[in-house]
């Protein structure tokens, strides 16, 4: 016997009840998930923006931190927009100190650091391997090479990562430094008769060496870690298309390692920002050097030291921001 069964009929207004429930998740799920951490970072730095303008000693503080050159470039700024041009306005910038000299020092060191360690990255990622056949002579020959070269990087990333930054700042600056210019100045350059390298322990070019060679020890191995994320089959495909080894990181493996591992190397230039600082045992004059000159003479800690802080901040809350974007960007191009 068959059993009839009664579907009941939908509700009018069930759409309309549809849609005013999104609208409340989506409004729900914003006020949940706002940055509420970004307002607590602006209030920050209105308070400081506000001692600033007000009080003597922040100010004083503040011109001195952050460089005649930054100086400059806002007043650049303020006559190319129809501003108030001072009178002594020069179209030639002063010597680069305080916050473009930090600048400078974070993204020269990153650069260079990124091309060594995706270098070192990429051999790091492909230990290796005895032969399947019978090797020639020179097929051993070039193994045993790469085995060497292999270990003796290896070793450079443990080395790296196994002593303090500092320490290596110092190294690199009075050791390791003064070595590779005599060694250059009594080889190379006076067989060639090239002028003397004149480069000093406590020149802004051994800061941006000593950091590059730091982080790059750090960013191999986050390469390292996205290249093997890779799966085989991958690479496999690329290879039975044709393609070569080059060709198949360059155009298949590389790309998707970068887009994998683009969180830590955005932390990692963060964190280069902040170790810029390090650079003030050298005598650079980044912020932290220019700072520890104006507490040296005035003895106002609180002031100055506030001020500093609220400058790295500063930088390292735009470089998170431009991170979280590019990872959205990322993301939706993937989609």
């Amino acid at each position: 016997m068959a059993v009839r069964v009664d579907i009941p009929a939908k509700p009018k207004n069930t759409d309309e009840t549809d849609s005013t429930i999104r609208r409340g998740s989506q409004f729900w799920g914003r006020v949940y998930g706002a940055p509420y951490w970004l307002l607590l970072f602006a209030l920050l730095f209105l308070f400081v923006g506000h001692s600033i303008n007000t009080n003597e000693n922040y100010s004083r503080a503040w011109q001195y931190v952050r460089g005649t050159h930054f100086t400059w470039i806002l007043d650049t700024i303020g006559c190319n927009t129809g501003g108030a041009c001072p009178e002594t306005y020069s179209p030639t910038p002063p010597a680069i100190d305080g916050i473009s000299m930090t600048i400078v020092l974070a993204i020269s060191s990153y650069a260079i650091a990124f091309i060594i360690g995706l270098i070192i990255g990429i051999i790091r990622a492909n230990p290796p391997k005895p032969p399947l056949n019978r090797p020639s002579l020179l097929q051993r020959a070039l193994g045993m090479l790469y085995v060497l070269f292999y270990n003796v990087v290896t070793f450079y990333v443990e080395f790296m990562r196994g002593i303090p930054s500092i320490v290596f700042v110092l190294m690199a600056a009075f050791v390791f430094l003064p070595a590779a210019r005599d060694a250059l100045n009594t080889g190379i350059v006076q067989t060639l008769g090239l002028p003397r390298i004149q480069l000093r322990s406590i020149d802004p070019v051994t800061g941006v060496l000593a950091l590059a060679i730091i982080y790059s020890a750090y960013l191999s191995e986050v390469f390292r870690a996205g290249i093997q994320s890779i799966s085989k089959g991958q690479v496999e495909a690329a290879r039975s298309l044709g393609m070569n080894y080059v060709q198949t990181m360059r155009l298949v493996v590389i790309p998707q390692a970068i887009r994998t591992v683009l969180p830590p190397l955005g932390n990692d230039f963060i964190a280069i920002i902040k170790d810029t600082s390090l650079l003030t045992i050298l005598g650079t004059n980044e912020i932290t050097q220019l700072s520890r000159k104006w507490v040296g003479t005035t003895f106002q800690y609180p002031e100055t030291f506030f001020i500093l802080s609220v400058i790295y901040l500063f930088m390292t809350v735009l470089g998170s921001l431009f991170v979280q974007w590019m990872e959205r960007a990322l993301r939706r191009h993937e989609r």
